[in-house]
């Protein structure tokens, strides 16, 4: 009896890239270890977005710390200054409008606006540097999850 001659091989349709030969299976400890290596890069990858994120964190924490130490000083300015400016005016105020002649009311309502204006941009001040507190960039990434563009500088 012949041999019989074995099929020709189907050709692929055109168009298409040839099939690959399917490789053998390799060790098991081989195939073990490459599912490991990625297993690694997968949690390398995603701990890296962690890492930018506490980049991104400790920068704002630097930025908040500045902004709540210049608040705080106008927060004082204006504390001292409504209490010294109380103090000081409505005495002379109205020891010079009571002099004068002027009713009690409007020789302590002078220095008591003049007072109150100090206090508001003292307030005002402070509500401008606390603006910068408010961890805004940390904030909008965590809605957005860790996804990390590369090819962008991380802060730090």
């Amino acid at each position: 009896m012949s041999d019989p001659t074995p099929a020709p091989e189907p050709t692929p349709p055109a168009g298409e890239p040839p099939a690959a030969a399917p490789a053998p299976a390799g060790a098991l400890g081989a195939d073990a270890q490459a599912v490991l290596d990625a297993a690694k890069a997968a949690a390398g990858s995603y701990l890296g977005g962690f890492t930018t994120l506490r980049r991104l964190f400790a920068a704002e924490v630097s930025l908040a710390r500045d902004a709540l130490v210049r608040a705080l000083i106008y927060l004082l300015v204006a504390t001292v200054m409504l209490g010294t400016a109380y103090l000081l005016l409505t005495a002379l105020t109205v020891a010079a409008l009571r002099s004068a002649g002027a009713p009690w009311p409007l020789a302590l309502g002078v220095p008591l606006l003049v007072s109150v204006a100090i206090a508001a941009f003292g307030i005002v001040r402070a509500r401008h540097m606390l603006h910068y507190a408010d961890f805004e960039a940390t904030r909008r990434q965590l809605k957005r999850g860790f996804h990390v563009n590369p090819h962008e500088d991380t802060p730090l």
